[in-house]
């Protein structure tokens, strides 16, 4: 039903009248056009996207990412060239990787020990087994050039312990897995502070 503020047709009605009209504002204009169903075809192309959309988000889900790792995952979004959240990246890494023809790999509940001036000790929990996991490091979240082949520490737990770094220095952190384009995941990014000398 339409909102009138005036005489039917003037400038300040809103709302939908029967299902033929609809009165709205837009941009600080008062606009009126037809009233229209929004179109679900449910094409082949939809549908594959649809699908994507949904995979990732159980992927999201099936990951109970915890607090660590959705902070890390809020960092990597902070750098990219749009605003969104932890999640969303997630979300647009995860479709990203299955437009190409990708299997996700979970790659969760990363934790820090044994920090000291110059290592620490990162461990990471893989589901997938097969591909090993390198942690990327450096002293900036968007130049991480420095890697280290992550080794298994148990059950589906992989740690990685990179050494000669500089006491009291912030550093960054992701860890990858696999190939892009086959089987590959990333995480968000972390840090770790070593100790002061």
């Amino acid at each position: 039903m339409a909102k009138l503020k005036g005489p039917f047709m003037s400038l300040g009605a809103s709302g939908q009248l029967g299902k033929t009209l609809v009165a709205f504002p837009w941009k600080g204009l008062h606009c009126l056009r037809t009233y229209v169903v929004p179109a679900n075809p449910q094409t082949d192309a939809q549908t594959v996207q649809r699908n994507f959309f949904t995979d990732a988000v159980t992927a999201w889900h099936t990951a109970a990412y915890n607090a660590l790792d959705a902070v890390a995952w809020n960092r990597l979004a902070g750098i990219a060239d749009k605003i969104m959240s932890g999640f969303n990246r997630m979300i647009r890494e995860h479709i990203e990787e299955a437009i190409l023809g990708n299997a996700w790999e979970l790659l969760h509940h990363v934790e820090m020990a044994t920090i000291t001036q110059t290592d620490f000790v990162a461990f990471v929990g893989a589901d997938d087994g097969g591909n090993a996991p390198v942690l990327h490091y450096g002293k900036s979240k968007t130049h991480m050039p420095d890697t280290f082949n992550m080794t298994v520490y148990g059950t589906d737990i992989w740690a990685a312990q990179p050494a000669g770094l500089i006491a009291n220095t912030l550093y960054y952190f992701y860890i990858d897995m696999g190939t892009s384009a086959a089987d590959y995941a990333r995480t968000g990014i972390y840090t770790v502070r070593t100790l002061p000398a």
